[in-house]
């Protein structure tokens, strides 16, 4: 295994930050049109009514920062082989896999904006999965990562996933 301990802590933290960026970056777009909005560490709710083009704008900067998290995270690790940049490319394929998967019962961001778009429910959640699925599968070799790497990234994410979603439903 090329990935060790210090790693995996690092790799919480990106998933807390990461997911406060993206949440931050809906919130800011609400903001700027004067929307009343309640902010969470898993959502942002829209507390008054807004034409569709602006739900659709405030819907996408969550993931299009997210997306440009992933892509700045892998450009870094080809460059630097730096592995809490890896972290981050990570969190943004987990984050929008986790939103895809939470889409079947209730359309995530992608979803609803693939909608808004006349594109179908799944065509941006799958475009964008596989989008960062492959960049992080195009980085591991440069971390030269095996597969043990990967289960372990995987456990954790869920964990880290599942605590972010918990302390969002739970505690806050």
């Amino acid at each position: 295994m090329k990935l060790k301990a210090p790693f995996y802590l690092w790799f919480v933290v990106a998933f807390l930050i990461s997911y406060l960026v993206h949440e931050s970056a809906h919130w800011l777009m609400g903001a700027a049109f004067g929307i009343d909005m309640e902010f969470r560490l898993n959502a942002v709710r829209y507390l008054s009514p807004m034409p569709d083009w602006q739900r659709a704008l405030a819907d996408a900067a969550g993931p299009l920062l997210t997306i440009a998290q992933g892509v700045i995270a892998y450009v870094l690790v080809e460059r630097r082989a730096s592995v809490k940049a890896f972290a981050f490319l990570y969190v943004a394929a987990f984050m929008r896999l986790a939103a895809a998967v939470v889409s079947v019962i209730h359309p995530n961001d992608e979803a609803r904006l693939s909608l808004y778009l006349g594109l179908g429910k799944w065509t941006l959640p799958i475009l964008v999965v596989l989008g960062l699925g492959a960049l992080v599968w195009k980085a591991s070799p440069r971390l030269q990562l095996t597969w043990k790497d990967q289960l372990l990234c995987y456990l954790v994410a869920s964990l880290a996933v599942s605590a972010i979603v918990g302390a969002d439903r739970f505690v806050l």
